[in-house]
């Protein structure tokens, strides 16, 4: 239990670092003269990073172990936030995001297979939590922007860096190591190609609420994004719950509860944009629920019943996939954002629902 605590802890503080700027995203854009509709390519720098690593996480998870694996990556993703304040320019900080992003991904599938190596029998379960770690820490990186508005985006943000080195040590000291399968040919199987392209949109359009919504707030309901931010961040408080009911889903079929959750998820994207910015933060936590809920199913089912190898490399392939096909909503997503807002949030319902379809091919 003691190891299980440890890698939720990190896991939030690694989350939270994920989101940090997404409050400062217009701030910087305006310091930087950088047009709004380029702001989407920040998140997508990020993922940049985090795919390339995604593979060799699961291979040096199998040479030096997963524990030393998922130390680097959040030393890198703690690093890159110290300097990223140092920045005076605009594709300074995208490279940074990109040394963050190599860190990421380092850091996801290692950690989750230690974790779920001490009780395979409740993976979606430890799936579910360590989900609802990374959005407590989403939540603390989406409210970030009221530290931004005391101290200023810069300081704020060396401070979170701060943070995830205390966070690297805690893990160093209480998480012991475990060893995976020394398999070094990387094997990419058919049908967890197919379920990491199916649920591409469910987790490009996640991603582009995460980093972006704060900015699209900002802009639709005429309020300053770091005032929003802690709206917006209900979206993490409704991950957290969904990511405590997945146990309910345990032994129900995965497949078509994909399908439904999906559907859901993907109606959900419209109500950002009616009544007003309440009524947004409650679409925030609804759609929260939904992702979590369907993110932990597919995450369990890639390691339960598609798992014709090690648990890291299962949740590489689908995290590697995921991300090449959906990081691009978040730049898509801002250029949108540009033409008119509302026609943003139709594209995050087309791109979560259209290709999940692919499911029944499993």
């Amino acid at each position: 239990m003691k190891q299980e605590l440890s890698i939720y802890f990190s896991r939030t503080i690694y989350a939270a670092q994920w989101y940090i700027l997404a409050p400062a995203t217009l701030a910087i854009s305006e310091a930087e003269n950088v047009s709004k509709g380029l702001i989407g390519f920040l998140p997508f720098a990020f993922i940049i990073g985090a795919a390339i690593t995604q593979i060799p996480a699961a291979y040096f998870s199998s040479k030096i172990s997963p524990k030393k694996t998922f130390l680097i990556g959040l030393f890198l993703l703690s690093l890159s936030d110290i300097l990223v304040p140092f920045t005076n320019k605009f594709i300074d900080a995208i490279l940074l995001r990109i040394l963050a992003g190599l860190g990421a991904g380092l850091y996801f599938s290692p950690a989750a297979a230690v974790l779920v190596s001490s009780n395979k029998e409740k993976s979606a379960t430890l799936i579910g939590l360590y989900n609802a770690a990374f959005s407590i820490g989403g939540l603390i990186g989406l409210s970030w922007g009221v530290l931004d508005s005391l101290l200023g985006w810069r300081e704020a943000t060396f401070i979170g860096g701060l943070i995830g080195l205390l966070a690297f040590l805690e893990n160093l000291f209480f998480v012991k190591d475990v060893k995976l399968s020394s398999k070094s040919k990387i094997v990419f199987d058919k049908k967890l190609i197919i379920l990491g392209i199916a649920t591409s949109g469910i987790w490009g359009s996640s991603y582009a609420v995460g980093t972006l919504i704060p900015s699209f707030a900002s802009e639709l309901y005429k309020i300053s994004s770091y005032k929003v931010s802690p709206l917006v961040s209900l979206y993490f408080l409704g991950n957290i719950i969904g990511g405590s009911l997945t146990s309910l889903f345990e032994k129900r079929n995965k497949f078509n509860l994909i399908l439904l959750m999906a559907t859901l998820t993907g109606l959900t994207y419209p109500l950002y944009g009616i009544i007003g910015v309440y009524f947004m933060a409650f679409a925030s936590l609804l759609n929260g629920i939904l992702v979590n809920i369907t993110s932990s199913i597919y995450y369990a089912l890639a390691i339960d019943e598609l798992n014709s190898i090690n648990e890291s490399l299962s949740l590489s392939v689908i995290n590697l996939i995921n991300m090449v096909i959906g990081v691009w909503i978040s730049p898509i997503f801002s250029l949108a954002m540009s033409i008119n807002l509302k026609l943003s949030l139709y594209i995050l319902l087309a791109s979560t629902i259209i290709p999940v379809v692919l499911i029944k091919k499993l």
